[in-house]
């Protein structure tokens, strides 16, 4: 009878264990659905307006013709603030060779204007609230996860996008193919 209770007991331990290693995979799963079929998401451009820092209307059409990095962050998301230093020497480095980072802030206006003054950023930055988390939506990212960033070619057709921040030789390899030689 002991035998049979240490057994019922072995096995009841290692279902809890298997259960509860079971339960932290599920919890700890990536945050990343599976990406939407690719007739459901955009191929070209989704043109918008969006007031810059100044409070002036842009639109993304204005950077038609350029090979547009559209970059969607916000000043409280950690992994942004890491990526935008990329973006930066980036814009700098292929700038003369036709890219255009664009950074679509979900945020308040004066915590972009300060977070901008801050970093140096040397590209355009929209800023909104509501109408870019709908946006980032048209543009594929259901989730609203940050930072998103949308590829589109200088014809305005759309070549990849990105759920999380950019590491350096990813974003170089990316670019290397779609810029012209200089």
């Amino acid at each position: 009878m002991k035998t049979k209770i240490k057994f019922l007991v072995g096995i009841v331990a290692v279902a809890a264990l298997a259960g509860g290693f079971l339960l932290a995979q599920w919890l700890n799963r990536p945050a990343v659905p599976e990406p939407a079929p690719a007739t459901a998401l955009p191929k070209t451009m989704v043109d918008f307006t969006l007031p810059g820092i100044d409070g002036k209307p842009r639109q993304l059409s204005e950077w038609r013709g350029k090979l547009i990095v559209l970059n969607f962050w916000a000043t409280w998301c950690p992994p942004c603030r890491e990526e935008i230093p990329l973006f930066v020497r980036t814009q700098g480095k292929y700038g003369a060779r036709g890219l255009q980072i664009i950074g679509v802030a979900i945020d308040k206006l004066e915590d972009v204007k300060n977070f901008q003054d801050f970093k140096l950023i040397n590209y355009p930055v929209l800023v909104g609230q509501e109408e870019v988390m709908a946006l980032m939506q048209q543009y594929g990212n259901r989730i609203g996860s940050l930072p998103y960033s949308v590829v589109i070619d200088r014809k305005g057709q759309v070549l990849s996008r990105k759920v999380g921040a950019y590491q350096p030789a990813e974003l170089e390899s990316l670019l290397q193919g779609l810029l012209p030689d200089n």
